[in-house]
């Protein structure tokens, strides 16, 4: 585990420790008042009971929220670091002779969501067009949705070296920092687009 991640694990035990002291604080209070002093319940000590317990449930939803509910920003340069990779695909052929890149699954493909696949170095892979888009060389460069700084001079390269025909991949990693340690992410993968780029719409095939 990256050691940043501890500040996360010694957050938790502080915020569970927090809510026996607070449960064994209120008890012991109510006791205290009833049989020693055997006095009652006052509104000063409801209004007390209920800031200690408000107090562990804004720590629980705040470490609740950095550990699971918090979003990624990949543009955030202080807390996410980018880096990309290109891989040259393979051409297939149909039972016509029509050679191609991408193939969209149809089988498993549905009204909002198409089913990629692409071949690498003769190893077939699969992908959701929920985490990749397919990019037609005749077109501007463009990928709607996903806010990262393409790098657009090494794109350029690479459309020259591998003749249009090569998958872009995105990574996101969490940096080694302090909130991402609290919310146990540094050094983790935060996500990963691919963009299949083929040399024209022609080179796709759309399955039947």
């Amino acid at each position: 585990m990256n050691a940043w991640n501890f500040i996360g694990i010694l957050a938790w035990i502080i915020v569970i420790a927090l809510l026996f002291l607070v449960v064994f604080n209120i008890r012991n209070r109510h006791l205290r008042i009833l049989v020693m002093n055997k006095s009652k319940i006052t509104w000063k000590t409801i209004c007390l009971d209920a800031l200690e317990i408000l107090v562990v449930i804004l720590a629980v939803i705040g470490m609740f929220y950095v550990s699971i509910f918090s979003k990624v920003d990949l543009n955030n340069k202080d807390d996410i670091t980018v880096s990309y990779k290109f891989d040259p695909m393979i051409i297939q052929t149909t039972s016509d002779g029509q050679g191609y890149y991408v193939k969209i699954d149809k089988n498993n493909s549905n009204a909002s969501t198409n089913v990629y696949q692409y071949w690498l170095t003769n190893s077939q892979y699969t992908v959701s067009s929920r985490e990749s888009t397919i990019s037609d060389a005749t077109l501007p460069f463009n990928v709607s949705g996903v806010h990262l700084n393409w790098p657009m001079k090494k794109i350029k390269k690479m459309d020259q070296k591998y003749q249009y025909a090569y998958v872009l991949t995105a990574e996101a990693k969490y940096k080694n920092n302090f909130i991402n340690g609290l919310g146990l992410h540094a050094g983790r993968f935060a996500s990963e687009y691919r963009v299949l780029r083929v040399p024209a719409t022609s080179f796709v095939n759309v399955e039947k």
